[in-house]
């Protein structure tokens, strides 16, 4: 029998009385326990009241505007509640994009819905560990055949969604969880946006070091390159067991030794070459497309 998890890396044990309880009943699933938690979200392990299949259950709370108030949570003050909302208009937004994706390197969600004063995401439960906590360990070794192995199919993936007119902007090792024997899954896609949604970029949310320098001064447009720089700076976090400078710290940028001249020796040039390239400051400069990276690492 094969069973699905969203991560098989210890739970967090909690006492935290703005998580939900073990053995809460909410909507049609009872809470286990809690698997990760973020700045925006609690994701839970627990399982379907109808048949006992374990789902992971992914709730909108963003930590530094909300208060749990009983079972509801609460914007911590009439400023928080405005943000608060759109927030979660954003989070539903990702819920029904997700539902109309079907990838095997996309979480798959089962379905969505409202209670508490918020909005939870039902997901497909896959064992693994993200790609961020699978570096921590040092026993773990990044070869060629590794960054091929995880990156692959991610690329393969973000190909799917700019076919979509989507770009998802926020592709980094902690949203890159890896099934065995490293078969990657997206989990998150809060960022993800239309081409045509540029004017709301406000509204997302970036990580430091991923987010390409066009996120942060929007002196160029967005575009399938944003997710290039991402991608090339999440297999350079792989080579150095770190996160990357953040783009908008350009002087630091221009003068860091390129991945060719530091893993030359042990990772295929060719890979080193399209990290790199995929990290240009300037977005004309970096692949224009996913297949433009592709075809820079000689595979498909």
């Amino acid at each position: 029998m094969t069973k699905n998890s969203l991560s098989s890396s210890p739970s967090i044990t909690t006492t935290d009385t703005q998580s939900l309880a073990s053995g809460l009943v909410l909507d049609n699933y009872i809470i286990e326990r809690v698997l990760a938690q973020g700045g925006f979200s609690t994701v839970y392990l627990a399982r379907q009241l109808k048949d006992q299949q374990q789902v992971a259950i992914k709730e909108y709370k963003p930590e530094h505007l909300t208060v749990r108030n009983g079972l509801n949570v609460a914007p911590i003050d009439a400023n928080s509640a405005a943000l608060f909302q759109r927030g979660r208009e954003l989070f539903l937004k990702e819920a029904t994009l997700l539902t109309t994706i079907k990838h095997p390197n996309i979480v798959r969600v089962l379905n969505f819905f409202l209670s508490n004063n918020t909005a939870y995401l039902v997901m497909n439960y896959d064992y693994g560990q993200t790609l961020g906590n699978w570096l921590k360990d040092s026993d773990n070794l990044v070869t060629t055949e590794f960054l091929l192995a995880v990156f692959q199919p991610v690329m393969r993936c973000i190909k799917n969604m700019h076919h979509r007119g989507l770009l998802h902007l926020d592709i980094k090792p902690d949203n890159i969880l890896l099934r065995p024997p490293h078969n990657p899954l997206i989990l998150d896609f809060g960022s993800a946006l239309s081409y045509k949604g540029q004017q709301n970029l406000s509204s997302h949310s970036m990580t430091r070091g991923y987010a390409s320098p066009e996120q942060h001064d929007k002196l160029y447009k967005l575009g399938p390159w944003s997710d290039c720089y991402a991608i090339g700076a999440s297999m350079r976090a792989c080579l150095d067991r770190s996160a990357p400078i953040p783009s908008s710290d350009t002087i630091t940028l221009r003068n860091r030794s390129s991945a060719h001249q530091l893993y030359k020796n042990r990772i295929d040039e060719k890979i080193l070459y399209a990290i790199d390239w995929a990290m240009q400051i300037s977005p004309p400069k970096r692949p224009q497309t996913i297949d433009d990276l592709l075809n820079a690492t000689n595979y498909r």
